[in-house]
């Protein structure tokens, strides 16, 4: 039997920032341009024509979801919002104090 497990990998945030479709509970964004209204299922944004290599959750995920989105995306890598979230703060938060 498979389940689902998390793991941490190093990614840059730049290609997450230019390559990632955002789902929420109503529709998804496209994080490179902030398209919103977007289909969980597209596979590219309509308007900046960005491929999505990543998805983010802003809500929490049921298993039989994460199932059917590999199922139709068997390529996406699934990542944890609020962890890239906070990542990109900490970059920020380096910019600032110029570390």
């Amino acid at each position: 039997m498979k389940g689902f497990i998390r793991q941490w990998n190093e990614f840059e945030l730049k290609d997450i920032e230019s390559g990632m479709i955002v789902v929420g509970e109503l529709s998804s964004e496209c994080y490179n341009c902030h398209e919103v209204g977007i289909d969980k299922k597209a596979r590219a944004c309509p308007k900046c024509k960005t491929f999505f290599k990543y998805m983010g959750f802003r809500r929490k995920l049921q298993i039989p979801f994460l199932k059917k989105i590999k199922e139709e995306h068997p390529s996406l890598i699934l990542i944890d919002f609020d962890d890239f979230k906070k990542a990109l703060g900490q970059r920020e938060a380096r910019k600032l104090l110029d570390i």
